[in-house]
């Protein structure tokens, strides 16, 4: 029997195997975002609040959803779904995201009567008035990233084109993201996000 391959770490892996303070200090940034999450759900509420909905409609009354993860494309994240309801006929969900290495993202998706009800020509309209925002190419709505082959920025696209970009599919995702080095400032960047999105909503 041929002997098995030795599993070697290189020295870089070894010293940071035998370093707690990276892990540790990554546990803490963590805990921060889920606590900046948390934070969120009150801002996202005072302003979602003010949707017209029918009276029917549970979409506001669904509990806030913060889920973390070791491993999106191998990195670690944390998402906060709110307001979010995913069902067979309709998908309304605003998604903050926290990816570690690259950014801070907030994602309007709306599918099946949801986009129906909110993705008017307004909407379409309104779109390239803020120059910051992403709209999902992707023919997979499950996707993330903001990467070219998933999200490109509004302003690069004719009126025309976004129109038939959200019309060919049967889903919209509408995205901005902010770099991480601009933490100081994530909180009051987050509410900027959350009234640009419940402005697209209204208009």
């Amino acid at each position: 029997m041929a002997d098995k391959t030795k599993i070697m770490l290189s020295e870089q892996e070894l010293q940071v195997v035998n370093d707690t303070n990276w892990i540790l200090t990554k546990q803490a940034i963590i805990q921060k975002v889920n606590q900046l999450f948390n934070d969120q759900v009150a801002i996202i509420n005072n302003y979602f609040s003010t949707l017209t909905l029918d009276s029917s409609d549970k979409l506001l009354s669904v509990n806030p959803k913060i889920a973390k993860g070791e491993n999106y494309k191998g990195l670690p994240y944390v998402m906060l779904d709110y307001p979010s309801l995913f069902d067979k006929e309709k998908i309304f969900a605003v998604r903050t995201m926290f990816w570690w290495g690259n950014y801070f993202s907030v994602t309007l998706h709306l599918a099946g009567l949801y986009k129906q009800k909110f993705v008017t020509q307004n909407f379409i309209a309104s779109l390239q008035s803020h120059d910051d925002l992403h709209i999902c190419v992707n023919e997979d709505q499950w996707q993330h990233d903001f990467d070219a082959s998933n999200y490109k920025p509004v302003n690069s696209f004719s009126q025309e084109a976004i129109s038939k970009v959200i019309t060919d599919k049967a889903f919209v995702k509408i995205a901005i993201k902010h770099d991480l080095h601009q933490w100081e400032s994530i909180e009051d960047l987050l509410k900027v996000t959350y009234q640009k999105i419940i402005y697209l909503l209204r208009n």
